[in-house]
């Protein structure tokens, strides 16, 4: 499951040169025609950037934009490659041969364990990495934490109250008053998904039961799937919808404040006492990488408590650094604050896509 490969799609890398000072060359006072600037005056007019070629999932609603504006004051060319978290880490597997990216960046647990396994990314350990929490970084230096994205159950406030809202995951199902009030993806490909079940998988963990989860975590799977609302649009959209009765659903916790605004409404999260899976966005080091000293040099900028205080300001995200969370907004501190459910990923990464298949023989119709 792990080799199927999404389509790939062409990348074109130039080289980029910007201009600088006035750029301007005078002929001679001598009336004669114009001639070409001496070669060593048009090189001093020039500056040649190095090119970093970045793939990631995280780089949208400008973000992508953001990094590359900044990166730009240290003296590189971000060339930015967006797509689906599994789409990015199965287009570098498959690129193993020629390497097309340089660095990549954002990820989960569960797709960087994918490229550690085939060897796609290599150790490097940046210089604020001893300021990053140890658990959140690969023990290996093949990846580093930048940001941690909380996988949430968010519900609209309109029609459930706080006292009236479920405690955990597991009460959407358990409890009938929650049957057919809350979605599920009509496909298992996304991000969030695969944390919130890796959340789910790791309470019945069992080496006697199907690939290793009890029969009362297959029942609890199953109940989830035959209860819910399947759908692929957006779950704000379905909440809002007064024909639906659908209330409740999967979000990462970024996603929540633009829908609010997007669709005039206040959502209230979910705050299981296990804690929420946390998703690390991380960035590595592509195994091959044609400009390996410049992404090195983009690594040891982008992940710096500095940068990364600014583009959590910027875009509510959730820096992996604590000294980089000054004078963020107080939602994403609420979400810092949140505790992290502990999940022994040596063994659900392994097994997902497994799991993963067997919810698609059997739950999903």
């Amino acid at each position: 499951m792990k080799k199927t490969l999404m389509p790939l799609f062409a990348l074109s890398v130039p080289f980029v040169l910007s201009s600088c000072g006035n750029g301007v060359y005078q002929p001679q006072p001598n009336g004669g025609a114009e001639t070409s600037p001496p070669a060593d005056t048009a090189s001093d007019n020039i500056e040649v950037l190095d090119v970093v070629v970045l793939y990631s999932n995280a780089i949208s609603d400008g973000r992508g934009e953001w990094i590359a504006e900044q990166a730009r004051q240290i003296g590189i060319d971000l060339q930015l490659v967006d797509a689906g978290g599994v789409a990015i880490a199965n287009r570098i597997i498959a690129e193993q041969g020629n390497p097309q990216a340089d660095v990549v960046f954002g990820l989960n647990q569960l797709l960087w364990a994918e490229l550690v396994a085939e060897g796609a990314i290599t150790p490097y350990v940046p210089i604020w990495a001893n300021e990053v929490p140890t658990h959140l970084n690969n023990p290996n230096g093949y990846f580093h934490a930048v940001a941690l994205v909380g996988n949430l159950l968010a519900y609209d406030l309109a029609q459930i109250t706080p006292e009236e809202a479920p405690t955990d995951w597991l009460d959407l199902w358990h409890n009938e008053e929650f049957h057919g009030r809350y979605t599920f993806p009509n496909a298992l490909t996304g991000s969030t998904v695969h944390m919130i079940l890796s959340g789910i998988f790791t309470r019945f963990l069992d080496d006697s039961g199907h690939l290793g989860i009890s029969a009362e975590g297959w029942g609890n799977i199953a109940a989830k799937f035959a209860n819910g609302v399947m759908t692929n649009e957006d779950i704000f959209v379905e909440m809002v919808n007064p024909a639906s009765e659908v209330a409740m659903g999967q979000i990462w916790h970024m996603g929540i404040a633009p829908r609010e605004a997007q669709f005039n409404m206040e959502a209230g999260v979910v705050v299981p006492e296990i804690g929420i899976p946390f998703s690390v966005e991380g960035v590595a080091l592509i195994n091959g990488a044609n400009n390996e000293e410049a992404a090195q040099r983009f690594i040891n900028w982008f992940g710096s408590a500095e940068v990364m205080n600014g583009f959590g300001i910027a875009f509510d995200y959730l820096p992996a650094n604590p000294a980089a969370h000054s004078g963020l907004s107080d939602a994403t501190l609420a979400i810092a604050a949140i505790p992290e459910q502990h999940i022994n990923w040596d063994v659900i990464a392994p097994n997902m896509p497994a799991w993963l298949e067997h919810i698609y023989l059997n739950y999903l119709h």
